[in-house]
């Protein structure tokens, strides 16, 4: 319903963006949560951009995969597509060396550094200099460019 949408909507607005805050905030003091957060804002920011521009709800079990396959479908439609080719030919450098088959893998690609971050990984024992360059990294070259590529396609949803 409407009312259940909207908050839905503002929730998902407020949490990618805390979530990247948190990130940015963080990757050189604890670069381990910086790519957790990271990649959350990723995930929060796809939700929001299905939900405001498709109308779809993800939730319950397997969220993230389910994220992911929605986000390779609604990808998929011609309109969409046409929509998302226009914005990166208009896009900055970085975002211009983006096809559209390639966004959801880079929720994909998040998704995987966080698992390594938060789960058993021999990265995370790396000195941590070291590790908060490779959070420094992800936020860079992953995070910042879905974000900047998602919110210009709600903008102009």
């Amino acid at each position: 319903n409407e009312v259940e949408r909207g908050i839905w909507i503002k929730f998902h607005e407020f949490a990618y963006k805390d979530d990247l805050e948190l990130s940015e905030k963080i990757k050189d003091s604890n670069p381990r949560w910086s790519i957790i957060s990271g990649y959350y804002a990723m995930h929060d920011i796809a939700k929001l951009y299905l939900g405001k521009i498709h109308n779809l709800k993800i939730s319950g079990g397997n969220v993230h995969r389910q994220t992911i396959d929605c986000l390779k479908l609604v990808l998929k439609d011609r309109k969409e597509a046409e929509r998302i080719f226009e914005l990166l030919r208009n896009a900055e450098k970085e975002i211009k060396e983006i096809s559209s088959d390639q966004i959801p893998y880079l929720l994909m690609s998040g998704k995987k550094e966080r698992g390594k971050a938060q789960y058993y990984s021999v990265d995370v024992l790396t000195d941590n200099k070291e590790y908060a360059k490779k959070a420094g990294w992800f936020i860079a070259n992953i995070v910042n460019i879905f974000i900047k590529i998602l919110e210009e396609m709600i903008n102009a949803g």
